[in-house]
């Protein structure tokens, strides 16, 4: 912005001594056809050539003032085309490489072959697609490592070349910007998950395996707000890919099939009730020891008041 500013006041200013040089030249035009009187006050050939080279000196440095004032809006410009069209590679990588486990919207699904059966994390989640810069880098780093190196202990395998996988080094920004990018808004005003979804699906159209989306039983449910919580479970809301119930989830998280019974036995003075309800609000208020502190919180800009009772009373009636 400071560069800017600098060049529209150099524009200016030369602009302003591009017209005194043409009024001045003007007069030396005029005294081109004047005879002389007395002394003369100088060679009017001499004049105009001074002009001309005057006049083409500010002329260059006009077209470098310019060139100042448009060039940081035309590098955004070609930053942000070079960023979307690599979002857009990554969603085609995504969608022939990651949609088995991860899910046609990011969402998560039963990894293939898995027995017990194995949910991977969910991937389109607000805590991977930050605004802050330093969190911004905090997660690209670790999804572009989690890529590279992948994940011992589970399914998720190293893709980077250095680590025995097949994807080049361009090739696993691209994936993780688009994981990070997720919600930005591409080619018709929709978000680049909402592109994965529609490319996924049409490759499943032509032949491709369809991801195994979880889902846990609802129909013993007593409430209606219990079956909306684990249908937040295994949907937006992704805990089954870090956590396993009924034998179905993800194995980065405890498993919360009797979360229901034990949850009043975690934090003396606490109700069940309390207890899930702060671990889903700030997990890491309460860490279960042997498990890692990477479950993002779930503020009320992610998960509604609402929402949050659906969860708790799902968990509830686990037991």
């Amino acid at each position: 912005m400071q560069m800017n500013a600098a060049s529209i006041v150099l524009a200016i200013g030369l602009l302003l001594l591009l017209v005194l040089l043409a009024i001045y030249a003007a007069g030396v035009g005029r005294r081109a056809h004047v005879p002389d009187e007395g002394v003369p006050t100088g060679n009017p050939s001499m004049e105009r050539k001074v002009v001309i080279t005057l006049g083409m000196m500010i002329l260059c440095g006009l077209t470098l003032a310019g060139y100042g004032i448009w060039e940081p809006t035309r590098q955004a410009r070609a930053a942000e085309r070079q960023e979307n069209v690599s979002i857009e590679r990554g969603i085609e990588l995504y969608t022939t490489l990651c949609m088995g486990c991860h899910g046609i919207d990011g969402l998560g699904a039963v990894v293939p072959d898995s027995n017990p059966p194995r949910v991977a994390p969910q991937l389109n989640r607000a805590d991977f697609q930050p605004k802050d810069p330093d969190e911004y880098r905090s997660r690209y780093e670790l999804v572009s490592k989690t890529i590279h190196r992948g994940r011992p202990g589970t399914p998720m395998p190293a893709w980077g070349r250095n680590d025995g996988g097949t994807l080049l080094d361009e090739q696993i920004h691209e994936l993780t910007l688009m994981i990070l990018k997720g919600d930005k808004q591409l080619e018709g005003g929709h978000t680049a998950w909402w592109h994965a979804t529609e490319e996924a699906k049409e490759k499943i159209a032509h032949g491709s395996s369809e991801p195994f989306k979880p889902s846990v039983e609802v129909a013993a449910l007593l409430s209606d707000e219990a079956k909306d919580g684990a249908r937040l479970w295994s949907g937006r809301a992704g805990c089954v890919g870090c956590h396993v119930v009924g034998g179905v989830g993800g194995q980065t998280g405890p498993n919360l099939s009797q979360i229901g019974s034990i949850a009043a036995t975690r934090v003396p003075g606490e109700s069940a009730e309390e207890y899930i309800r702060a671990s889903i609000r700030n997990p890491n208020a309460y860490l279960v020891p042997g498990y890692p502190p990477v479950m993002p919180a779930y503020p009320e800009g992610v998960l509604s008041e609402q929402e949050l009772n659906q969860l708790v009373e799902y968990y509830l009636s686990l037991k």
